[in-house]
């Protein structure tokens, strides 16, 4: 070659670029390719983490669902054993019930609420237990314990069901009850039957609450009400108390509440409501309250069954000097409705208070 012919050799733009440590256009599309591969690798890797996550977040919301149902029936235990043992009272284990919060307290609702957050359906199932001779806990045979249930909360999800459960005594019959005596009464209602063509709790018709007042001669702490009752149907709604200083008025105690299953059905008899803490009443006239749940002020909202609380009717004037009975209290979901009083009538009533 000429010298000239070499020269140029030297000189071309690919030598240069090689010369300078330059990269070529194979060199270029291989470092992306391996680059798009690695970023696509990274992409998958997180993809995976964030269902891990989401998997993760919905094990532990459905878990404290759960365990929050449980302690939602120990609530409802504390309130009284009436409200978790009747719940097998004809089937065990029970059907599903829903914890739902109303008027501040937990209840056991016979119907759903919904999907929790939109995804978690959550219930509880109770079952009886029953105990061999060395008072073990067994799975077949053995004798029924009155006092002790087990309870089983569920959270199910499009992911899967999350289960936990625990058993519940009856602590409380263990427990010394503090002394109380009956400060005023009418004990002699007679009648069984629906008060003046009224329903309760209104067979989901809104027809409104019972009431009856009453007067208290001194100072007391009621702890307990007494109403002479009879369930008519074979599952009425719960019911609960309420101490008023009248009909519609503002709330002075609420009771524990009382499943309508429990209540008598062959024969009237002293269905008690608890408060807890006692109620305290200065000298005067008050009116307690019956309601159910679900509501029966509120048409449709699904109350049902009748309850009968005994009555007398005396003309012109009821039996009772202190007081007289009420209907329809809150009809149609009024709350100053204060319903119709009825002069003629009184409600079979004990009212208990500390000694």
């Amino acid at each position: 070659m000429k010298k000239d012919e070499i020269q140029k050799i030297k000189d071309s733009p690919a030598r240069v670029a090689r010369a300078g440590g330059g990269f070529g256009v194979i060199e270029i599309v291989v470092v992306v390719a391996v680059a798009a591969a690695a970023l696509v690798g990274f992409l998958q890797v997180g993809v995976a983490a964030l269902r891990l996550l989401k998997a993760d977040r919905s094990s532990l919301e459905a878990t404290l669902l759960a365990r929050e149902g449980l302690d939602a029936t120990r609530s409802a235990r504390d309130e009284s054993w009436a409200n978790i043992a009747s719940l097998t009272a004809s089937q065990s284990p029970s059907a599903r019930y829903y914890p739902v919060v109303q008027n501040g307290k937990w209840v056991l609702a016979v119907s759903s609420p919904g999907l929790i957050n939109g995804m978690y359906d959550r219930y509880i199932q109770v079952e009886r237990v029953a105990r061999n001779g060395y008072d073990d806990i067994v799975l077949s045979g053995g004798t029924d314990d009155s006092g002790t249930r087990k309870v089983t909360a569920h959270a199910s999800s499009t992911a899967g069901d999350v289960v936990v459960s625990t058993y519940l005594t009856n602590f409380q019959s263990y427990l010394t009850p503090s002394a109380d005596a009956v400060s005023v009464s009418y004990t002699s209602a007679a009648t069984d039957g629906a008060i003046s063509g009224f329903s309760f709790p209104s067979q989901n018709a809104g027809d409104g609450d019972p009431a009856q007042s009453f007067t208290t001669g001194s100072d007391i702490r009621v702890t307990r009400i007494s109403a002479y009752m009879r369930r008519a149907t074979t599952a009425p709604s719960d019911i609960y108390a309420q101490i008023r200083p009248t009909a519609a008025g503002a709330v002075l105690g609420t009771s524990q509440i009382v499943g309508g299953v429990t209540i008598s059905t062959t024969s009237p008899a002293w269905v008690d409501f608890y408060f807890s803490p006692p109620v305290s009443l200065a000298a005067g006239t008050y009116t307690m309250r019956l309601r159910s749940i679900p509501d029966s002020a509120t048409a449709g909202s699904g109350s049902a069954g009748s309850v009968y609380w005994q009555y007398t009717l005396q003309n012109p004037s009821g039996p009772y000097a202190g007081g007289t009975a009420r209907k329809a209290v809150g009809y149609l979901g009024n709350p100053a409705d204060q319903g119709q009083q009825l002069d003629q009538y009184d409600f079979g009533f004990k009212v208990y208070a500390s000694q």
